[in-house]
């Protein structure tokens, strides 16, 4: 009996906290948000494009890329693919945007150029021979590339040249 009422005593308590709690989760996310407005604030504009071009790159990092069609009896279903190498294009999409986006120093643009040139010249030559680098199991004349493919190649592309012109006007400024 006094199990149930401690029990009892317990979830009482805790539905008393969730205000609370409810109230801190709005103070911290309040303050995350005060915080990012004031850095995108002190953020000259390549600073600025560089960082929204990171987090597009990242975004569609994670979607998919491919899109084919299968027959099932009198069923056409469509099924949509991201790349065998998906998982390092998402990580280096993610590594990236926190290392750039939030964070610089000179190794950090060692790790973006050579990363970006890597995902490129992977992209480039997974468009040109798509069975090495994105899927193995499809006929690649199944296949079709979905906009999603075209927007992160393009993301790659002008991530590299503003971070270069980034770190151009950065150096001008700050050195």
């Amino acid at each position: 009996m006094t199990k149930i009422l401690s029990l009892g005593h317990f979830i009482l308590e805790s539905f008393i906290f969730i205000p609370e709690l409810i109230l801190g989760w709005v103070y911290l996310v309040k303050k995350i948000f005060v915080s990012l407005f004031i850095y995108w604030k002190g953020k000259i504009l390549f600073d600025k494009l560089f960082f929204l071009a990171l987090l597009v790159q990242m975004l569609f990092s994670l979607m998919p890329w491919f899109q084919y069609q299968i027959q099932f009896y009198d069923v056409k279903e469509s099924v949509n693919l991201g790349p065998k190498l998906n998982s390092i294009f998402i990580l280096i999409g993610i590594l990236n945007f926190f290392f750039l986006g939030f964070w610089k120093s000179g190794w950090t643009r060692i790790w973006f150029f050579a990363t970006e040139l890597v995902c490129i010249i992977f992209v480039l030559w997974g468009y040109l021979e798509p069975n090495r680098f994105f899927f193995e199991f499809v006929n690649h004349k199944e296949i079709q590339f979905l906009f999603t493919f075209y927007i992160y190649l393009t993301s790659l592309l002008v991530t590299f040249v503003l971070g270069y012109l980034t770190f151009q006007k950065e150096d001008k400024i700050f050195l």
